[in-house]
């Protein structure tokens, strides 16, 4: 009866050491994750409000700005750029290559790496904001080499690019 007793009171130690950590856990992420929506105002004359918590890119192209992204987010094209006038804070190490010195002190960032944690004052360039989406026909998806891919689609009648 004595290892039954010993194994049975470790297992209730192991899920208590368990359950506080969870607990911990949880606390934390209430305190330290961003919750609540805060306010992005976009070239001066939009405002939108937003949860707080995702990229720069992400809101926006959750509210129909689609910012140009070869590289889906991965800060390795440097196509979607936006100028962050307030908020922001400091530009990382992964966006710096794609800057020239004058733009960083003019805090340019990358729309992918840029995290709304707080209300932001942006300019985005003009001919982002009257980006269409469309949904299209895959006429033929190629692999020309590793990393790059031949992909074709049909727009929908009466548009053009």
């Amino acid at each position: 009866m004595g290892n039954t007793s010993f194994i049975l009171a470790s297992i209730g130690v192991f899920l208590v050491v368990i359950l506080l950590l969870v607990i911990i856990l949880l606390v934390a992420k209430k305190y330290l994750s961003p919750s609540g929506n805060v306010n992005i105002e976009i070239n001066g004359d939009k405002t939108i409000n937003v949860p707080q918590g995702s990229s720069l890119m992400t809101t926006l192209n959750e509210n129909g700005i689609f910012l140009p992204s070869a590289c889906g987010g991965k800060a390795s094209c440097g196509q979607c750029k936006v100028q962050v006038l307030e908020g922001g804070g400091e530009i990382l190490d992964s966006e710096k290559p794609h800057f020239t010195r004058k733009q960083i002190k003019d805090h340019w960032r990358l729309g992918c790496q840029c995290k709304v944690k707080g209300d932001l004052k942006i300019k985005v360039p003009e001919s982002v904001m009257g980006v269409k989406e469309w949904e299209c026909e895959v006429i033929s998806n190629k692999n020309v080499s590793s990393f790059i891919k031949e992909f074709k689609v049909a727009l929908p009648p009466g548009e053009h690019m």
